[in-house]
C-alpha cells in the first residue's frame, strides 16, 4: 500500500507538472492584443473550480463508506491523491499571484474557491497520511 501511494503521488506531481507546464507555453503563445493573458486567467478558474469540484466528490464518497464502515475503496485511490495534491496547488498558485500582486484580495469566487481548496487539500492530504503510516 505504501509503494501505491508513492507511486500515485509521484505520477500526481508529474501530472501537475505538465499542466503547469502547458499553461506556460499557452500564455507566451498568446498574441499581443488587448485581453492578452484573459486566457490563462480563465484556464486557472476553471481549473480551480474543477479541482474543489473534484475533491469535494472524492471526499463526500469517502465520508459516505466511512459512516457505512464498508472497505475503503478511496484509501489508497490514484484520484483521491490527485486531488489532494491538485487543491493544494491550486492552492499555493493563488497565494503566489496574491504576494505578487497579480490577483487582488477581493477577487470574490476566486477567494472561496481558493480557501476551499486549502480546506480540501489538507483534509485530503492528512487522511492520505494517516491511511500511509497506518500500513
Amino acid at each position: 500500500m505504501k509503494e501505491k501511494i508513492l507511486t500515485y503521488a509521484l505520477i500526481s506531481f508529474v501530472l501537475l507538472n505538465i499542466w503547469s507546464l502547458y499553461l506556460f507555453f499557452d500564455y507566451f503563445t498568446e498574441k499581443d492584443e488587448i485581453m492578452h493573458s484573459l486566457g490563462l486567467f480563465l484556464n486557472f478558474v476553471y481549473t480551480a473550480v474543477a479541482s474543489v469540484v473534484l475533491g469535494g466528490i472524492l471526499l463526500l464518497i469517502r465520508l459516505i463508506v466511512h459512516f457505512r464502515k464498508r472497505a475503503n475503496p478511496l484509501e489508497g485511490n490514484f484520484f483521491y491523491i490527485l486531488s489532494g495534491i491538485f487543491n493544494a496547488n491550486i492552492f499555493i498558485i493563488w497565494l503566489i499571484s496574491l504576494s505578487l500582486h497579480i490577483l487582488q484580495i477581493g477577487s470574490g469566487r476566486l477567494q472561496v474557491c481558493a480557501f476551499f481548496s486549502l480546506l480540501l487539500a489538507v483534509i485530503i492530504l492528512s487522511d492520505t497520511y494517516k491511511s500511509y503510516k497506518k500500513r
